[in-house]
């Protein structure tokens, strides 16, 4: 039960994902079968891929466990009904089914509250580039992407109950006529952006997967008619926010102005760089990760920010952590290295505000 917990979440999120193979044989159920847990130590944080589809017992709620008030409260973290200690970074998935899962039970809570544009995240690192964002360089990348999509949409129908219709948005007709013969028993239905009529009487959610910049322009349409018609609409690791060349300003200013009225109900965003990852978890606030040197393979909570951090914000959060600290405490006054980096920063911020 207290097996070690795996290294960090970079590591993780960039082991090799075949779920062409991974998820093609799972056979999802009714949450009431699985076997529930209050604690979650059995399973490392973020086992490999490969690991996890063959494991049995897992917990797919992604819900956070109870934390009452205890006699045995330590410093360490608090303490569970069974006695075990919970640490903030419980809340974390373990891999990358239970966070499809958690993701999905996080919208079904947003749309619950009345949240009728939501926005989720799963940036992994195969599949995602910090400057292009959600890219698909390799064969076999889409299919792995509509595979995440087949799992959180089934997992989605099943947290919002069989009477709600769910449907799947792809970007092209072909690829959605394709997953729809390769999918024959999918509990959802399936359209395009390219078709003519994408919100039908009785949808109570559209779920644009991995949506591209050429639909952007459907993707809005849908959505407002959705929306008006009080449906709710969720857009799954979309490819719109992405610094590829030959977006012109207008679109990147529509792009903003559309995701920005967007909730943003689950994100999961490693960061290889500092050992580290951004966290988002409806109705919770954006949390920053690095990794705990006091437990291999854990990770502590620096930061929380009603905002996501990024930029400048999120280089200012990790230095300042990772700066050395005397014995009181104090931090130790900025070597010549860090001073140098510092002038770089300081210019780097002075170019951005010029753009």
């Amino acid at each position: 039960r207290h097996a070690h917990r795996s290294s960090i979440v970079a590591c993780v999120m960039s082991a090799s994902i075949a779920l062409a193979s991974c998820l093609a044989p799972r056979v999802i159920g009714s949450p009431r079968a699985r076997p529930a847990r209050s604690v979650r130590v059995a399973a490392g944080k973020f086992t490999k891929i490969g690991d996890a589809a063959g494991a049995s017992g897992g917990d797919a709620s992604g819900e956070a466990p109870e934390t009452p008030s205890s006699a045995k409260l330590e410093i360490l973290g608090r303490v569970n009904d069974d006695g075990e200690l919970a640490h903030d970074d419980d809340e974390l998935p373990d891999n990358l089914f239970d966070a499809v899962a958690t993701a999905a039970v996080a919208t079904e809570q947003a749309i619950s509250a009345g949240s009728l544009g939501n926005l989720v995240e799963l940036r992994i690192p195969e599949l995602w580039d910090p400057i292009s964002g959600n890219v698909m360089a390799e064969a076999g990348d889409q299919l792995k992407v509509w595979e995440i999509t087949r799992e959180y949409v089934t997992q989605l129908v099943e947290s919002l109950g069989p009477d709600e219709r769910v449907k799947a948005v792809f970007p092209d007709a072909g690829c959605a006529a394709l997953l729809k013969a390769r999918w024959p028993d999918a509990p959802f239905a399936f359209a395009s952006t390219n078709d003519r009529v994408l919100y039908e009487e009785g949808d109570a959610v559209l779920v644009f997967a991995a949506p591209d910049p050429p639909s952007l322009e459907a993707v809005r349409k849908a959505s407002r008619v959705a929306n008006e018609n009080g449906a709710a609409v969720v857009l799954i690791n979309p490819r719109l926010a992405s610094g590829d060349a030959g977006l012109g300003l207008n679109f990147r200013r529509m792009r903003e102005e559309f995701l920005g009225k967007m909730t943003v109900v689950y994100c999961i965003q490693p960061l290889p760089w500092c050992n580290g990852n951004i966290f988002k978890r409806f109705p919770g606030l954006w949390r920053l990760y690095l990794q705990d040197e006091t437990r291999p393979g854990r990770f502590k909570l620096v930061k929380e920010s009603p905002q996501r951090l990024a930029g400048d914000d999120l280089d200012d959060v990790v230095m300042k952590e990772f700066r050395p600290k005397g014995e009181d405490g104090e931090e130790v006054e900025a070597g010549p290295v860090e001073k140098v980096f510092g002038v770089f920063a300081s210019l780097q911020r002075f170019a951005n505000s010029l753009r």
